[in-house]
């Protein structure tokens, strides 16, 4: 077929389009190219914000969390003295007069790498042309996609290519179950025993399986106008334990679960899937994590090992 010079002129238009422009308007901003006759479509503004926001079950928001701002990893000095130690920061009455002991920090350097977690979102054209049906669904699909993966690295990530989580961590406490219980329960028992090893019960949450939520609200110790159990919220999650095995219900303090992040960077492009009439939208979001105790600790007066996170043993 032969094109005359005014086609032929059309059709280089467009491919500077493609290889040159676009890509340009893609370096220069989040989740957007240029306008839509041109090649590309930009994300709401409302959008990309909405992603950021804590979702509805998220534990990230509950954690310490260390914003990394250059790098792709942290140094982090932890502190792995108790102040009812023998060691690390402690106070000492002494008479007066009297040499001062000295004592110096006992800290553990611990290394936060980030991993990558990646949401790769297809959009047809048609669903872009409606800014309002956009902006209510790309935000909650996102968010979900992520808020899931992250949930279930702090609760079950091994430690190698994502965080530690909480039940894979030497610092958990697994407390026994009681002679006789039914396989999959959960009795008053289990959760004084659990507050019993807690470090610092008051300042915790329960994070419970959905399945388990069931058996929560039987409980002489649940609270239906509040929605608490022994005094302490409820936060179920997808990430916990099927009930009857330990991680189902966990005692957690989750200010001494140590997130390292990255800011969430949202991209678009039209070029992936140019042919079907989809654009794509990539949500990436790095991160690590770990408990800050590497091991249980004995406070003074108890007779046993206490720590941030506690569950319960198997009852099958």
């Amino acid at each position: 077929m032969n094109l005359t010079a005014a086609q032929q002129t059309r059709i280089a238009a467009i491919a500077y389009e493609v290889r040159i422009r676009a890509p340009m308007a893609l370096a220069t901003s989040f989740g957007s190219t240029v306008d839509g006759p041109s090649g590309g479509y930009a994300v709401p503004v409302d959008a990309a914000e909405a992603i950021l926001m804590p979702a509805t079950g998220a534990l990230l928001p509950l954690c310490r969390e260390v914003p990394i701002t250059r790098g792709n990893s942290i140094e982090l000095p932890l502190d792995t003295a108790t102040p009812y130690g023998s060691d690390g920061v402690i106070a000492a009455w002494e008479g007066e007069g009297g040499e001062l002991p000295q004592r110096k920090p006992k800290l553990d350097m611990d290394r936060f790498q980030l991993k990558k977690l990646v949401a790769l979102v297809p959009v047809t054209d048609e669903l872009l042309d409606d800014s309002a049906a956009l902006a209510a669904w790309l935000p909650l699909a996102l968010q979900t996609a992520v808020t899931l993966k992250v949930n279930d690295s702090i609760v079950n990530g091994p430690g190698v290519a994502r965080p530690l989580g909480i039940r894979n961590s030497d610092a958990l406490i697994t407390v026994d179950k009681e002679g006789g219980q039914a396989a999959g329960s959960i009795v008053e028992a289990n959760i004084s025993h659990m507050l019993d090893r807690s470090l610092s019960p008051m300042d915790s949450v329960w994070l419970a399986n959905p399945s388990a939520y069931s058996k929560i609200i039987m409980l002489g110790t649940w609270d239906g106008a509040t929605r608490t159990l022994a005094g302490l919220p409820v936060v179920t999650t997808d990430s916990c334990a099927a009930p009857g095995t330990p991680g189902d219900l966990i005692l957690a303090d989750m200010r001494y679960y140590v997130a390292a992040t990255k800011t969430p960077q949202l991209n678009g492009s039209m070029h992936l899937w140019f042919d079907r009439d989809i654009t794509a939208f990539k949500l990436v979001f790095r991160m690590d994590g770990m408990p800050a105790l590497s091991a249980p600790v004995t406070p003074p007066n108890a007779s046993a090992t206490k720590s941030h996170f506690v569950t319960t043993a198997v009852r099958a």
